[in-house]
């Protein structure tokens, strides 16, 4: 009994000096996100940020975002893609360092109060151009007024100055933000079903949420230009199917190859079960019929849908 004790003893201590033992639950670096109060005042100061900016006259309006969604390109270098393989926590760290949260801080058309709607992105140059869905940059109905903004990943506002291309039927932009020093994700379009990625949002305002999955299908959004045969299925835009992890908030946050690389960007999420069908019309001067309840369908499946780089890529051509 005293000997088993020891040698048990000698493991954990082998184990304590090997460095293999952490008395934290996450490695150095890894932030910790408190849901409740703590994320309140990280709101609040973000909300802080954004009024003074809209205030003071910065940050893209509606008018101006208007007109500049319908610019088809703009003039970028952006990095080669990587060829390296890496683990997936340098992944993580690299998908953290190049996440930008871009949306409105908006006057509401129907509460008539201020609102911070932010979405997800992703920096593809230093000095402030990101890439994002249309969606998450085109003035809803329910934005009366306000500014485009962007919150890098230590939490600092800047006011988006500008949108620089767009296409509304592939759901990508790329805005300029006014500020520097940024980590910019290359592009990658080499990929096959069955490839790892990851994607790294804030589903639900639940920060910093990394999750990993595979490449399922590609494909073309319903009602495409281009749809049709598989031959013409390059004109139009090409959407991709992924089994990573996202929700309502992480529109524009990119997804990632094991190289670390932007293979696309959060487009939405859909289920296969639409509403149930309505009841056919009673006869003239008759009575409807009264209609059983029907029960909660189950959902089969979640489709996970991004937009492709290659789309993004199409806004980009080279400078003269």
């Amino acid at each position: 009994m005293l000997k088993a004790f020891r040698i048990k003893l000698a493991g954990i201590i082998a184990i304590l000096a090997a460095g293999c033992f952490h008395a934290s639950a996450q490695a150095p670096g890894v932030p910790i996100c408190v849901l409740g109060r703590q994320e309140s005042q990280y709101q609040s100061a973000l909300v802080d940020a954004a009024r003074d900016l809209f205030a003071a006259g910065d940050g893209l309006r509606m008018s101006a975002a208007r007109k500049q969604l319908k610019r088809p390109s703009c003039q970028l270098v952006v990095p080669e893609a990587n060829t390296t393989r890496l683990p997936a926590r340098e992944v993580c760290v690299a998908a953290r360092r190049s996440h930008v949260r871009i949306g409105w801080w908006h006057l509401c058309a129907n509460c008539g109060k201020w609102h911070l709607n932010l979405g997800g992105g992703y920096w593809l140059t230093a000095d402030g151009a990101a890439a994002t869905c249309f969606h998450v940059v085109e003035p809803s109905a329910e934005v009366k007024d306000g500014c485009l903004v962007a919150v890098d990943d230590e939490g600092r506002v800047f006011p988006v100055a500008e949108v620089l291309a767009a296409n509304r039927e592939s759901d990508a932009a790329i805005v300029r933000v006014a500020g520097e020093g940024f980590t910019p994700l290359p592009l990658n379009t080499n990929l096959y079903p069955g490839d790892t990625v990851y994607c790294y949002s804030d589903p639900f305002e639940h920060r910093d949420y990394f999750s990993a999955g595979i490449v399922n299908r590609f494909y073309q959004p319903a009602g495409s230009r281009a749809s049709g045969s598989r031959a013409s299925a390059t004109a139009g835009p090409t959407r991709i199917n992924v089994s990573t992890d996202w929700a309502p908030g992480s529109s524009g946050s990119a997804v990632l190859d094991e190289c670390g690389n932007v293979i696309g960007h959060v487009s939405m999420v859909s289920t296969p079960n639409g509403p149930p069908p309505a009841a056919s019309s009673p006869a003239s001067g008759a009575k409807p019929k009264a209609q059983p309840a029907q029960p909660p369908r189950p959902t089969p499946i979640v489709f996970h849908e991004a937009v492709s780089a290659r789309d993004v890529r199409r806004l980009i051509k080279a400078p003269k």
